[in-house]
């Protein structure tokens, strides 16, 4: 698990850090640099477990992952480096360094070299496909580190993408979406009623207790290669996933993370889009049972105060981003006059009474609402 992120010279990041939980939820206003805190975290984990690299066009692959590199060098990059991310997690640090032309890894053991991982050199990025030198990484107290940034999944949903029809998952191929908006859906879901009877069985019972007019659901056949979902309602008629409400898609999306290969880091932004107030408290139980079940991080990026009330003080962190200063982050519970303020407002509702939605400064100041 990461305990701490830190970012310099990434996007709107010039130089921030964040401590995390196993649940965590970013709030603060818009532009503050939440989305982009976590499309940092997600290219750092990407990058220590080899998860992508450059297509024949020279792409980077699954995704961009806005770094101002540009082409591999033969030799290590001299200076300092561009752009530096880092976190900390159980027994070490695992840092990236990119510059314009290379990308330079680190990891340092607890109490060796400093946080920023210069402490032992992994190796530099020249194929793209993985580090030139694996001899750092193969002392058990490097894998530890490695292991517990496998992989990273960013979900943003959109219904348009979650309608759409789409190709099935082979039975040795991993069960995930196809990218970060959830195309794919319908072909998750075919794979986990082929692969998990009594999974596929326990959603469709909760489909029908937090949405009562459906009676069933099914993966539809439309085509050799493609299928759709299709919603039985309790009057016998059969809906289509092009018709289908987008509270319920949602929902679906939500519950079938569950089943999704696993990573070590689910990052998610506005879990809370499209849903009705009910369901958001559905949603973040999910999210938390993920955390359970796992060894997965969560991390959102929310603007719902239903969403935070579903947290802890210590899970919940305010990002606020100014010209000055940039982006920083503060944990909620270590805010001004926090302890007197808990006792009367729940943790939602306690953001939105001292926050004021551009730089929330009386929740940060400590001054009255």
């Amino acid at each position: 698990m990461i305990h701490t992120f830190r970012a310099r010279n990434y996007g709107c990041l010039v130089d921030v850090e964040a401590t995390l939980t196993p649940l965590h939820a970013f709030i603060g206003p818009n532009d503050s640099g939440k989305s982009t805190l976590l499309h940092a975290m997600r290219t750092l984990v990407q990058l220590a477990g080899s998860a992508f690299g450059r297509d024949v066009e020279g792409a980077w692959n699954p995704f961009d992952p806005w770094l101002p590199v540009t082409s591999p060098l033969i030799t290590p990059p001299v200076g300092p480096p561009a752009t530096l991310l880092a976190c900390g997690v159980d027994g070490g640090w695992y840092t990236v360094g990119a510059w314009e032309t290379a990308l330079e890894e680190h990891i340092s053991e607890e109490g060796v070299g400093d946080p920023e991982g210069r402490g032992l050199r992994r190796g530099v990025w020249r194929d793209w496909d993985s580090p030139s030198d694996l001899l750092a990484s193969e002392l058990p107290s490097h894998q530890k580190v490695i292991q517990q940034l496998r992989r990273a999944r960013l979900v943003r949903f959109d219904p348009d993408a979650l309608r759409t029809p789409s190709g099935l998952i082979p039975e040795t191929d991993p069960v995930g979406f196809l990218d970060d908006r959830g195309h794919g859906l319908a072909g998750v879901f075919f794979a986990i009623r082929n692969r998990n009877d009594d999974a596929f069985s326990a959603i469709v019972d909760g489909v029908r207790r937090h949405f009562p007019t459906i009676k069933s659901l099914r993966v539809k056949v439309v085509t050799r290669s493609q299928v759709v979902l299709e919603a039985e309602l309790t009057s016998g008629a059969r809906v289509e996933s092009n018709r289908l409400s987008e509270g319920l898609l949602y929902y679906l999306a939500f519950t079938a993370l569950r089943h999704l290969d696993p990573v070590s880091l689910l990052l998610v932004e506005e879990p809370e889009n499209g849903l009705h107030p009910a369901r958001i408290a559905e949603v973040v139980r999910v999210l938390r049972a993920i955390v359970e079940e796992s060894d997965t991080q969560v991390v959102m990026a929310t603007h719902s105060p239903l969403v935070v009330n579903e947290l802890q003080p210590g899970e919940v962190s305010v990002v606020t981003r100014t010209a000055g200063e940039g982006t920083r982050v503060m944990r909620i519970q270590d805010t001004p006059d926090f302890a007197d303020r808990f006792k009367v407002y729940a943790l939602g509702e306690l953001w939105i009474a001292y926050a004021n939605g551009e730089d929330e400064a009386p929740l940060l100041q400590g001054t009255e609402p």
